[in-house]
């Protein structure tokens, strides 16, 4: 009864998850626009498959790192729950569903990635399953780019801005989320294309990649657009390296030559339609505005300079005023959407915070008194929240994945950058940058759900690479 979800089962309902994502994102926009409530069909169907994961874990697979994974995810499991007791009395204000809801929507990241390294260290088909899972990724996004392409025509597409950009995020809530799950998302349905594309007449599996850029330029965010466009620029470089490898070595690979001419030709249309794109119009709009700022900030020291004293107290007191305003520039408000200035608040109340929230964090939003507002920097929410012992615990995958790159990078370079390799890296480089200055990563489990199929994929080719030289 124990092994009901046995990892044939995990799998197949893994893929079908995968599959129905956007689904469930949808549904989830519809039920908040017409019932206007927080409990959506998107969230009970997470919850019940992070209840399927966890079971998996604990009793669906016999892994030889099911241990260390147990121990890992109980030992953050005490700490989270050690903080959330401490502010239940220290805070100024703690609301119950508000906290335990922050906190599922934290260890989800955590349990989905933990149960997908025990799948792959448990099956005997990892090239395969990685396909699916893969394939699964190019479904789920393709229903994404239909969808899009649908409500736009017919009128019904929400605006991903309220005012001044311009952009479409069609029937999905939140245009920062799509907007990540596209970035992420981009290079694996690229990867699936490129290892299916092995004759000319398989074009069409790029079918899904050049719908899905044409979303990334139609949601209108900054995050989506870059991601394309640097997946396209690695992929054409990587392949161009190979090439010119090949040519030197005279082993020609006919392979080789096809994906570097389809690189090439999509990075050349994605830059042809850039300038028509309402993302190339935000961002020029945010570049004018920085200039526009730049300017301002110059004038007004040009003019304290003037008619100020010239003495070194002067210049002590001028420094100190610069590092005071640091945060609240105009220039990192635009680029950082006024991230910065909610970084100074909840800031201030960690410094003035106990040793015990220091170490095991304040919880959601910090101390506040009034209404709570997060930072909307995936690294700086959860450190503030969780103290420095549960961020470091959450790091600890990132950590993994830092440490075996870097020592296989001087023990196995060439097959570690390898265009697959280095397309699942841009994938968690993606889903890291964005959590780092955006945000909605790795407490959204619409989004981390994708960063951690990346993170598993490349710990398993690299687990293989560093396995492979030990037994060589």
């Amino acid at each position: 009864m124990l092994t009901i979800i046995n990892k044939e089962f995990y799998t197949k309902i893994l893929l079908l998850f995968i599959i129905i994502q956007p689904v469930l994102d949808i549904l989830t926009y519809f039920s908040i626009k017409s019932l206007e409530t927080s409990v959506t069909i998107g969230i009970i169907f997470r919850v019940l498959f992070m209840v399927v994961s966890l079971w998996f874990i604990f009793f669906g697979n016999s892994s030889r790192l099911k241990k260390h994974v147990i121990f890992y995810l109980l030992a953050m499991f005490i700490i989270f729950g050690v903080g959330l007791v401490y502010n239940f009395f220290a805070k100024p204000v703690f609301d119950p569903f508000v906290e335990l809801q922050f906190l599922a929507k934290t260890v989800y990241f955590s349990i989905m990635l933990c149960s997908y390294l025990l799948l792959f260290t448990n099956i005997d088909h990892k090239d395969d399953v990685s396909h699916r899972i893969l394939k699964a990724i190019s479904a789920a996004m393709l229903i994404v780019s239909v969808t899009m392409f649908i409500a736009i025509l017919t009128g019904t597409s929400s605006s991903t801005y309220e005012w001044n950009k311009f952009g479409f995020k069609g029937w999905f809530y939140s245009g920062n989320e799509l907007g990540s799950i596209v970035a992420i998302s981009f290079p694996l349905v690229y990867l699936y294309a490129l290892i299916k594309f092995d004759k000319l007449k398989k074009v069409y599996y790029f079918i899904p990649v050049l719908m899905l850029a044409a979303v990334s330029i139609l949601i209108g965010t900054k995050v989506g657009y870059f991601a394309v466009l640097g997946a396209g620029i690695i992929v054409f470089l990587t392949y161009l390296i190979y090439w010119i490898i090949q040519m030197i070595r005279k082993t020609k690979n006919p392979q080789t030559s096809m994906r570097l001419i389809c690189s090439f030709v999509f990075l050349l249309l994605f830059l042809l339609v850039t300038p028509f794109s309402p993302s190339f119009s935000n961002v020029s709009g945010d570049v004018d505005a920085i200039n526009e700022q730049s300017e301002q900030t110059s004038d007004e020291q040009n003019k304290n300079q003037s008619s100020g004293d010239s003495g070194e107290d002067n210049s002590d007191q001028n420094q100190d005023k610069d590092q005071q305003q640091l945060m609240k520039s105009p220039i990192l408000k635009i680029i950082l959407s006024s991230r910065n200035v909610y970084f100074t608040e909840i800031y201030n109340d960690y410094m003035d915070a106990s040793p015990m929230q220091k170490m095991f964090g304040m919880g959601y939003a910090g101390n506040y008194r009034e209404s709570p507002k997060l930072i909307e920097m995936d690294f700086f929410d959860l450190f503030f929240s969780y103290g420095i012992i549960g961020f470091l615990f959450i790091l600890v995958p990132f950590i993994f994945i830092v440490g075996l790159f870097i020592k296989l990078l001087f023990q196995v370079p060439g097959r570690l950058l390898h265009p697959e390799n280095m397309l699942i890296l841009l994938s968690i480089g993606l889903g890291t940058g964005i959590a780092f200055l955006a945000g909605h990563v790795l407490y959204a489990p619409a989004v981390n759900i994708y960063l951690a199929i990346s993170m598993v994929l490349l710990m398993i080719n690299m687990l293989k690479m560093n396995k492979d030289r030990s037994e060589a």
